[in-house]
């Protein structure tokens, strides 16, 4: 189980191919966290909107939290 050097991205694969680069694998997945928490945040956004807009639909006033 677990990565092949040779069927990863050149971006975390050693120059020879021959191991992963633990750094470089740390800072993809950084970023690959970083965006999915500002997908989530948004998402929580449009949801709030959305729940916002039922309830004045249905004439019902949000409870708190």
């Amino acid at each position: 189980m677990g990565f092949v050097a040779e069927d990863v991205p050149d971006l975390i694969a050693t120059k020879d191919r021959k191991e992963l680069s633990p750094m470089d694998i740390m800072a993809v997945l950084t970023k690959v966290v970083q965006d999915q928490q500002g997908s989530i945040k948004d998402l929580q956004g449009k949801n709030e909107m959305l729940e916002q807009r039922l309830l004045a639909l249905e004439g019902k006033e949000k409870i708190g939290k």
